[in-house]
Parts: structure tokens; sequence; C-alpha cells
């Protein structure tokens, strides 16, 4: 074409077509256009030559053959026909005005004075170029001569009181932005160049772009404006400008006069006017109906180099349903780099599942990282702006991609911890039973009596109470179970302790008591050690119902501790009450490890006090080890290490304190004698003193 184009075929060519009729309609088409001597690198004024626009020639063509077939058809003008005068536009600003001039004042260079006979010509019509309808609407407007342009819709010619006879036949390019931005979203292309003319027009039309490109996430590498004078040669520009060559987007969006053809449409005075066309379809116009412009989708095929034929591979209708609008054959579609397949044009990759965007500092939208989401946060779709947060009741799984159910997490009686535990606990409530039964067996015997059967019978039954209530704190917590664990747990060690106090102070009277005085005797004999119990006890059950009346123990979830697990605990309520309640017990330990070390040397047949010295010993022991641990764990191993507390500080009385009683009354009867007791009794006289 551009062989074609650089000969004189066209060159005979006449600058006027006419065609006489009773009433005329005047044409002014730019037919040519300056080409460029592609052999060269550098351009001259002297390498310039005329081409031939063959779009435009078609639109001659299109005008010659509507007015034929008006004049066919009798419906439209009655008693009248059509013809027309078609002029060629130059191309050069200072010689457009040559045929026009000549229209309107004929071809003779009179000054001020007319040689053109009267004119049967009532309408003009210019285009498609809105710089060619411009300049020559500036001079028809002086006479008042209406002008109708076609092509693409150019707002620098709606101002009427410029062109005040001027009327533009193509619509307001109202979609042509949404057209745009739907094509970029057809091929996933969000990082885009832009180059525009420096018009009005594409001003507007830039503004418009760039508003329904933010708004469906597409972002402008760079944006470059060319004069008007450089349309011609726009793809000249694009392959040599440094900008274009750098960037990382492979797509651009050219906006500018490219000459390109829009169909006539006929001017609203016609309004509720019918008629037939051709094809035999009717056409009806009404005076308020609403033309909305139809994009014809061209794809330049250049195979072989130099073709450069556009082909129509689509459209853009805004009349179709939304998402319906696009239609687009994409195997017809021939890209820059002579393949059908589609370019890639992103700033950057899209952040799959279980990542959200993170903006990078001081770049357009379009660029970001993909940051992994947060714990217990998913992102189960691509470009996700943000992730979104798991319920309580949920956590999110490894890859960050959904919401997973959490499992309940309690310390149960069917897991094989829990059987465990109950199994230690009924095996240590029936050894204390077989030790109680001992003791209530041999209630008659010298190391029973001597050790306060009262007190004994108490310690063991309380210690059975002990090994039963850490039962409480397996299984699902409620809130009956979360009061009665702590509460329980509370008041029987309270009773443990305290007899152990009260059989250390027992043991110290009954030493003080063999002194000259009274007072201890009369304590020992009175029973006094005996209301240890209960008012210590008592003490303890005010601190309890304190802890009940003020913020007593709740069940409690928590959805963080075990990834995938909600762990249902007893809340301690009151945590004051709770370590007003350990301390008390702790103090009483406190104290009878006290005074069962002070007492550990007396001369006590059976050496009670220094069994009772060694398992206060061993329960605070227990105690201050549990306290960091307990604080240290979660879960089912938190209540796991209570109940294991309360087992090794129980096992710890009853081991230390009965089992070598048991020992002498089943292995060594004659040691629990009264002879034996006699003897003993006496050696260790001997050797005290």
């Amino acid at each position: 074409m551009r062989s074609l184009a650089g000969t004189s075929c066209f060159s005979t060519m006449k600058q006027r077509a006419h065609m006489d009729g009773d009433v005329m309609i005047a044409g002014f088409f730019p037919l040519y256009t300056l080409g460029i001597d592609h052999s060269h690198s550098h351009i001259s004024r002297q390498e310039e030559n005329k081409m031939f626009i063959f779009k435009n020639y078609q639109c001659v063509l299109a005008l010659a053959f509507a007015i034929e077939e008006i004049n066919k058809n009798s419906d439209l003008l009655h008693n009248l026909t059509l013809g027309f005068d078609i002029y060629d536009v130059h191309f050069r600003a200072w010689t457009m005005f040559k045929n026009p001039f000549i229209f309107l004042f004929g071809k003779y260079k009179i000054p001020n004075y007319s040689c053109v006979r009267v004119s049967k010509s009532i309408a003009v019509i210019t285009g498609p170029s809105g710089i060619t309808s411009d300049q020559i609407g500036t001079l028809l407007g002086l006479y008042r001569f209406p002008q109708f342009t076609f092509g693409p819709f150019d707002h620098a010619l709606s101002d009427h009181n410029k062109f005040p006879a001027l009327y533009q036949m193509a619509p307001k390019d109202t979609s042509i932005a949404t057209a745009i931005v739907s094509l970029l979203l057809h091929f996933s292309w969000n990082w885009v160049g832009l180059l525009t003319s420096q018009d009005e027009n594409a001003s507007w039309v830039l503004a418009e772009l760039k508003e329904e490109m933010a708004k469906n996430r597409v972002c402008i590498a760079y944006e470059l404006v060319m004069s008007t004078q450089d349309a011609s040669h726009i793809f000249k520009l694009v392959a040599v400008h440094k900008e274009i060559n750098v960037s990382s987007a492979n797509v651009i969006i050219i906006y500018g006069d490219n000459d390109s053809l829009i169909a006539l449409m006929l001017h609203t005075f016609l309004k509720n006017f019918q008629f037939y066309n051709p094809t035999g379809d009717q056409v009806i116009w009404g005076e308020k109906r609403k033309l909305e412009p139809e994009y014809d989708i061209l794809n330049i095929w250049n195979f072989p180099e130099g073709l450069e034929l556009e082909v129509k591979v689509g459209k853009f209708s805004p009349y179709d349903p939304h998402g319906n609008q696009l239609s687009l054959s994409e195997d017809m579609v021939e890209w820059a780099i002579g393949t059908t397949e589609t370019p890639h044009s992103v700033c950057s990759e899209s952040c799959g599942p279980g990542f959200r965007k993170s903006p990078q500092e001081g770049k357009a939208a379009c660029c970001f990282d993909c940051t992994p989401c947060p714990e217990n946060e998913i992102a189960n779709g691509t470009d996700r702006e943000k992730c979104l947060q798991c319920s309580d009741h949920q956590y999110a799984n490894t890859q960050r991609t959904q919401c997973l159910l959490r499992a309940d997490s309690f310390l149960g009686f069917g897991d094989p911890l829990g059987m465990a535990l109950v199994v230690m606990g009924l095996c240590f409530c029936k050894l204390t039973a077989i030790i109680l039964g001992i003791f209530w067996r041999h209630h008659d015997t010298a190391i029973v009596k001597a050790n306060n059967r009262a007190l004994s019978y108490i310690l063991l039954i309380s210690l059975i109470f002990c090994f039963l209530c850490s039962l409480l704190f397996l299984g699902r917590p409620n809130t009956v179970t979360c009061i009665l664990q702590q509460i329980t747990f509370g008041v029987v060690f309270t009773v443990a302790v305290s007899t152990v106090l009260a059989k250390t102070v027992t043991v110290i009277l009954a030493f003080k008591a063999t002194s000259p005085g009274r007072r201890m005797r009369w304590l020992l004999v009175s029973g006094a050690p005996n209301f240890i119990i209960p008012i210590c006890t008592l003490i303890q059950l005010t601190l309890c119902g304190f802890w009940l009346g003020s913020s007593p123990p709740f069940v409690e979830t928590d959805a963080h501790s075990e990834p995938g697990h909600i762990i249902i605990l007893c809340n301690k309520g009151s945590l004051t009450a709770f370590y007003c309640v350990l301390g008390y017990l702790g103090s009483l330990a406190l104290a009878s490890f006290t005074m069962a070390f002070l007492a550990r040397n007396l001369p006590d047949t059976f050496n009670e006090a220094k069994f009772l010295t060694f398992s206060m010993l061993v329960f605070c022991s227990v105690w201050l080890t549990f306290l960091p641990v307990y604080h240290s764990a979660k879960g089912k191993i938190m209540v796991a290490v209570e109940v294991f507390s309360i087992f090794a500080s129980s096992a710890g009385l009853l081991g230390c304190i009965f089992v070598p009683k048991c020992y002498t009354i089943l292995l060594m009867p004659k040691r629990n004698s009264l002879h034996g007791f006699s003897d003993k009794r006496h050696n260790s006289r001997n050797k005290h003193s």
C-alpha cells in the first residue's frame, strides 16, 4: 500500500467531484496526507510525499452512494433530487482553505468580490478529522452556513458560540472509556501506557479514561502527549520514543485523530419519519431517540511487512447487557510480536490465595508485593487487598486459604492421659482406704494409739477426698465443676494440712506435758489440738465464700494458644481470692513444716515428728514447683500438672506419715506391742539422757 501511495497513481485525480441536483450538498474531505520515506533513518522535508487516504475516499463513495439511493426512493423526497459537490482538502494548514474559498466565492481571485453563481447548496459535510472540521467551520460560521461533521465526536466542536451552524452527527463518546477498560480487563492487562494527541477532545477522553481505569484498578505506566502535527507519524513515535522502550508495560493505549470512519447519522429533525432502506428494513426515527456509539475493535495485520491491513476482530456495544458488551474473536488477533499469543502486561504478578497485596511505596496501585496472611487470617481469592480474620471457633489452614472449624480441647476421661490420671487417682484412693482399714483393724495397738487415732482417721479420710477431688478437673468443664474443683480442693487440703498441724502440736504438747506445770498437761488432756482443724477449715470456708460472692470461677474458651483447637478451661474468676486461698493453705503448710522441723529431735517413740517433717517438706516442695510450671502450661497439660500436683502432695503425706506405721504394724508386730513399746521408750530416754 505504501509503495502504491507513493506513486503518481492518484496524482491526476480531480480535486472536485460534482453531480447536479435540485438541492446540492457540499463535502470537504482530506484525501491526502504527508508520507515518510522509511528507507532513511532521518526525516527531512525533501523526503515528504503525498499519501492517498483510502478510508476518506471510501467516505466520498459512501456519500455518492447514499445520495443516489435517496434519489431512487420516492418516499423520501417528492419531486426533488439531491446533488453533491465534493472537494479535496489540502493537508497543509496554509492551503487548507483553498477549495472552501472556491466553493464560497468562486475560483477567480478578485478581492471582496464573489464570482460564484447562485448556489443551490444547502449544507456542507466535513470530516472525518476534527481538525479539518474545526478550521473549515471557523470560515463557514462567519456566514452561518449549515455544517455537518462526521467522524468521532469532538468536544472542541461542541462550542455553539464558536460554531453556531455546526452539527456533529456522531454521538458523544460516553462509552469509549468503558470500552477501552473492558478490553484491558478481558486480556488481564493492568499496566499500560497512554499516548494521546494534544487537543481538547483527547483531554476530555483522557480524564474519563483515567477515572474508569482507577475504578477497575488499571494503572498507567507512563503518559505521553504528542502534538497534532505528529499524528500522521504516530507509529514512528512509538517505535523510537525512549520512555516507551524502557517501560515494563507491554500495552499502549493510543488516542488521537486516526481518521476512523463512523457511519453517517440523520439529524433529529427527521422526527417521526419512517422509511424502508435498500435492504428492506424499516427505519423509524423519534425526536427523543438517544444514540449511543458502538465501537469496532480493529487489529492491524502487518504480514507481509508493510501491509498494515485493518481487520475488525470485535466490537463494543453499550446496548448489550452488562458483561456482554464486549465481543472479541481472539483467534483473529495478530499481535505486534507476530504471534496470536496474548502479550502479558502487568506491573506485579497476581497474589494467589493465602497472600494479600502490599502497596509499594511511591509506585502505582498496580505495583505491589505479595505478603502472606498473618496467623488465623485467610485470603481465599487472588489479588486480595486484605486478609479476612477467621472467627473464634475457626482457624486458618497452613496455606491461609480457608477457615477450618476448631476442635474442642479439654482433658477428658477418654483421653489416654485422662484415663491414666483416673487410674492413678483410684489406685491412691484404694491404697488410702486399705491403710485406713489397717489402722481401724489395729486401733488398739500401741502405734495407732500413740499417733492419736482420731487425727489419723481424719487425715486418711481427707486424703481420700484429696485424691477424689482430682477427678473434678477431668472432663468437659462446666460452671458447676469449675466451682466445685476449686472449692473442694481448697477445703479438703485445708483439712488435711490442719490435721497434720494438729498432730504436730499434739507431739509437742505430749513432750511438754512431762515437764512440771499443769497448763501443757491440761491442753493435751482437754483435746485442744483437735480444735485446730475446725478453726482452720472455717477460715478457709470464709475465704471461699468471699470468692464465690465476688467473682466465682466460670467456663472460658481460649482460641489462640493451640492452633486448630478451642481450649475449654475453668477461669479462676477473682485471682485475688484464688491466691488468698492458696496463700492461706501455704501458710498452714509452712506452719506445720516449721513446727514439725522444730520438734524433729524430741524423744518420740515412733519418730512421729520426723515423719511429719518429711511429709510437709514434700508437700511444700510439690506446690512450690507447681506454681511456675502451672503458669507456663496451656490446655490439657495445665490441667494434668494441677492433677499431678494433687496426687504428688497427697501421696507425700500418705507415704511419709502412714507407710512406715503400716510397715511396723504388718511386718514388725513385736515393736507394736506394749512390751516392745515400753522397751523402745526406755531406750530412747536413756539415749536422750
